[in-house]
């Protein structure tokens, strides 16, 4: 069983058995721009965040990269955080514990596979997403990325993709992009977080929905989770 909670934005835990894994940590903090003004609160709390075996971070802008807290889990989890090498350069936290990596390395961490997927992000360094296998089940977090070809590739059981259309794809290049990995479920993120990024992720399930893809939309409010075997 593989359990999946969503915090908001692109913020999510998943429970393998025995590990939980963190994707793109982000609390509350941002820059003063009212562009950035957070219209919905993170609802991860500290039990949430208990036993971490693994944190992965797509690309370093604060949405995604909450310094503070990533230093704060692995410190007291010694969890291991994967991430580009000049992401890791910035973390104070004991060097035996960053794992660089690089776009299509491939890493074996605490019993999971983890690529590191292309992602097309230009106003980040070194944008990433991450496909994570274990036990032959497998979760493709997109990071924040427009609609690549380089998707055709991928065969995940769950992707979690983006939406909100500034910066990322939107609804219509999200499904594009479940109709070319054709995943078992799919979970909108990163939208609704601010105005600049407001989205109905009902459009995302309608259009699925109406398709004849055999991928089920799942759509998750923060504090949510959903489980698959």
């Amino acid at each position: 069983m593989v359990k999946v909670h969503y915090f908001g934005h692109s913020f999510f835990k998943v429970a393998f058995p025995e590990r939980n894994v963190l994707f793109d940590p982000y609390l509350e903090k941002g820059p003063d721009d009212p562009a950035f003004k957070k219209l919905i609160a993170c609802t991860a709390k500290p039990k949430d965040l208990r036993d971490i075996a693994l944190i992965l971070i797509s690309h370093e802008h604060f949405d995604h990269f909450d310094q503070e807290l990533i230093e704060e889990i692995a410190t007291r989890d010694s969890s291991l955080i994967v991430a580009a090498e000049h992401l890791l350069q910035q973390l104070n936290v004991s060097k035996r514990l960053l794992h660089p990596i690089r776009m299509n390395e491939t890493l074996n961490l605490r019993g999971l596979e983890i690529k590191a997927i292309a992602a097309h992000h230009p106003q980040a360094f070194y944008p990433l997403g991450f496909l994570v296998s274990y036990s032959g089940k497998s979760i493709f977090h997109a990071g924040d990325t427009s609609l690549i070809d380089s998707f055709s590739k991928l065969k995940p059981d769950l992707a979690m993709l983006p939406i909100g259309g500034k910066f990322t794809m939107d609804c219509v290049d999200a499904v594009r992009a479940v109709k070319t990995m054709k995943p078992r479920f799919a979970i909108p993120m990163h939208y609704n977080t601010f105005k600049m990024i407001e989205q109905d992720p009902r459009e995302f399930k309608q259009k699925i929905d109406k398709s004849i893809l055999k991928t089920k939309p799942v759509i998750l409010k923060p504090g949510q989770t959903f489980s698959f075997k």
